[in-house]
């Protein structure tokens, strides 16, 4: 026979408010790869070097941030977890910027589709895209407490007559140049979307194209331009990795020639470096800035 107490306790816990999470334990503990966009597809497991890339996202002290990357770092999956989190966590209204209107609707249909279908905890939160649904199509979502806009940086109209908290700018160098239509900037309309919002966040990501005309380059230079370093397996000497350190004499032998003590590595000392790595600042920022470059 259950007790008054023990009723009491469910009644109480019914009502405790979840667990606060940071972006990359939530990630752990609910993200999931669906096959469709993922080479391995099955539950998110967050690299080292991503951990700090993520919990800049619900870190309050910041407020925008730029990743210039590399191609296959996770950035894509990363604005994935961004967006399920906060329609699961945190919900408020959210806007992706694609290069182009087509890249919108192909980021919702291989991205945000397999990911609101195949996550447990998005279940039921967004329906599927129907013709006559008008607050749930493709490029428009709405869930409860918030809504998912997608837009294409050549299309100024997706920039008007909006406001969002959180603003995810995917791929900036291949934004069209000259902005959207005769509105301006692309990144400027996307941030002023957020201006009434005292706890914005503003996530810009792209490969770099070319030096000094690259949009992703130019956000990344007003960071605190975050490199993540990594111990030398010889000397223990951190540095990041320059890609003039590589030393190769065929394909099949490529090693990395360490800039401190000049001795070489290859490849298989590379996971137990990541794990043990750290995100270094090379810019000291005014205290009233909260910019993160990674």
């Amino acid at each position: 026979m259950t007790s008054i107490t023990e009723l009491e306790k469910k009644a109480y816990a019914a009502f405790k408010p979840p667990k606060k999470l940071s972006l990359s334990e939530w990630a752990d503990e609910f993200a999931y790869l669906s096959a469709e966009s993922s080479a391995e597809g099955g539950r998110w497991h967050t690299l080292p070097y991503q951990k700090a890339m993520m919990d800049a996202v619900t870190d309050p002290s910041i407020e925008q941030i730029t990743v210039m990357k590399s191609a296959r770092v996770g950035y894509s999956k990363i604005l994935n977890h961004i967006i399920a989190y906060h329609i699961h966590q945190d919900p408020c209204p959210i806007m992706v910027v694609q290069p182009t209107i087509e890249d919108a609707a192909g980021y919702s249909k291989e991205e945000i589709a397999p990911m609101c279908r195949d996550t447990k905890c998005l279940k039921g939160l967004i329906s599927d895209a129907k013709a006559k649904d008008s607050t749930n199509t493709i490029l428009q979502k709405q869930f409860p407490g918030g809504t998912l806009s997608l837009v294409g940086a050549n299309s100024a109209r997706g920039f008007r007559r909006v406001s969002r908290r959180i603003v995810l700018f995917d791929e900036t160098d291949g934004y069209p140049l000259g902005g959207a239509g005769t509105e301006g900037d692309q990144i400027k309309l996307g941030i002023a979307r957020t201006q009434y919002y005292w706890n914005r966040k503003i996530v810009a990501g792209s490969t770099p194209t070319i030096k000094d005309f690259s949009r992703i380059e130019s956000e990344y230079l007003t960071s605190d331009q975050r490199l993540y370093f990594v111990p030398c397996p010889i000397c223990g000497e951190y540095q990041d990795l320059r890609w003039k350190q590589l030393q190769k004499e065929d394909v099949n032998n490529v090693q990395y020639k360490c800039i401190h003590c000049e001795g070489l590595f290859d490849e298989s000392h590379k996971t137990k470096m990541l794990r043990q790595g750290e995100w270094r600042a090379y810019r000291i920022m005014p205290l009233h800035w909260r910019r993160s470059g990674r």
